[in-house]
């Protein structure tokens, strides 16, 4: 029961650095990305956490091809953000 808890504390700390990141944030304002979002086979996917199923959908595969979101996504330092994860109290906001 707390292995559960403690996973989604984990999940919700990376979800705050990520919303610290201006790379991600720009990520996710995307129309594109907004677009995929939006898309039902997509959201169950997710949800599920089926990756194989979400690799395999076609609109993801379009966005993950697309160039100028590659570039978004090259500057993402996810290593480093999910490095250290308690290490958020001492971070400087």
């Amino acid at each position: 029961m707390f292995g559960n808890m403690g996973n989604m504390m984990k999940q919700m700390q990376l979800m705050q650095k990520l919303m610290k990141d201006e790379n991600f944030r720009a990520l996710l304002a995307h129309p594109k990305v907004q677009e995929l979002l939006k898309d039902p086979e997509f959201k169950e996917s997710m949800k599920g956490q089926d990756f194989s199923k979400l690799t395999a959908n076609p609109k993801f595969a379009q966005v993950m091809a697309d160039p100028e979101l590659a570039q978004i996504m090259s500057k993402l330092k996810l290593q480093d953000l999910m490095k250290g994860e308690g290490a958020a109290e001492g971070e400087a906001a």
